[in-house]
């Protein structure tokens, strides 16, 4: 995951979470930047194989990487991003060591949805952080539809407790409504049409949490031996290279069938005769 730091601005970070990231001037852009010289769809940056590319979208002023300007191109970690005149610092996010140091013991949500997308909420671990749209709480997201108070978070051991606050719309983990339950690193958290991803500490998303004990892994089934012995056909076998048929006889027994009979015909001949007479 690659974390995009604006130079000239001292903000949050922005983290690209989507498969397809626009910048631009207009509102609806994942990231909005509504400054001189930047169009109102002025790039995107897809997200494949855990790869990032940016694309320029023909803008007038241009994308640049590294002092040159591309139309295309792959963004590495270290990086000089310039969109117009707005340069942005391109880090990797699970490697940044000024992240991994002030995650220390903390948890976050990443947002992935929304307008929201890319910025990241700490969740302090000596406390209760409530999230809501009131300007008191320790999280607020001015959402329409979030309640007042609408979650609380608590960190539990390697866990982070997730807990709605009779919300009016209520909270969801993995797509599932829960009132208290347990969430850990690389779950979802929704909160009306606001998702985050949960981010643990040690920033590690590749992390398997459930792992199969070796004792129940399958083993391979053993391969049985084949004999070269001919299969003997259970129902009645339709196609002709499926069944046995008699053999045609051969030129040698036709002729020796024929004699016998030739002999026979004779035989019972003379016999007639000599009756007669």
């Amino acid at each position: 995951m690659l974390k995009l730091q604006r130079k000239d601005k001292p903000q949050e970070p922005i983290l690209v979470v989507e498969k397809l990231y626009s910048i631009g001037s207009a509102n609806d852009n994942n990231l909005v930047l509504d400054e001189p010289g930047i169009d109102s769809i002025h790039a995107r940056l897809v997200a494949s194989d855990g790869r990032v590319t940016l694309k320029d979208n023909t803008s007038a002023r241009g994308c640049f990487v590294n002092g040159q300007r591309v139309t295309q191109k792959m963004l590495q970690a270290g990086d000089v991003l310039r969109l117009a005149n707005i340069e942005f610092d391109v880090y990797d996010f699970i490697a940044d060591p000024q992240t991994s140091e002030h995650n220390t013991g903390c948890w976050q949500l990443i947002a992935d949805g929304s307008w929201l997308t890319g910025q990241v909420f700490t969740v302090p671990p000596n406390k209760r952080c409530v999230l809501g749209r009131s300007s008191d709480c320790d999280i607020t997201i001015a959402g329409t539809h979030l309640s007042r108070r609408h979650t609380e978070l608590t960190v539990m051991g390697s866990s982070l407790r997730v807990h709605d606050l009779n919300s009016a719309n209520g909270t969801y983990l993995n797509d599932e409504l829960v009132e208290d339950s347990l969430a850990h690193n690389g779950d979802r958290l929704r909160i009306d049409v606001y998702t985050f991803r949960v981010v643990s500490p040690d920033n590690d998303l590749n992390r398997t949490r459930v792992r199969i004990p070796t004792s129940q892994i399958t083993q391979p089934a053993e391969r049985k031996d084949y004999s070269n012995t001919p299969r003997r056909w259970i129902t009645k076998p339709t196609s002709p290279g499926n069944r046995d048929e008699p053999k045609p006889a051969s030129a040698g027994s036709w002729v020796l069938w024929l004699g016998i009979g030739v002999v026979l015909t004779v035989l019972a001949t003379v016999a007639g005769f000599i009756y007669l007479g």
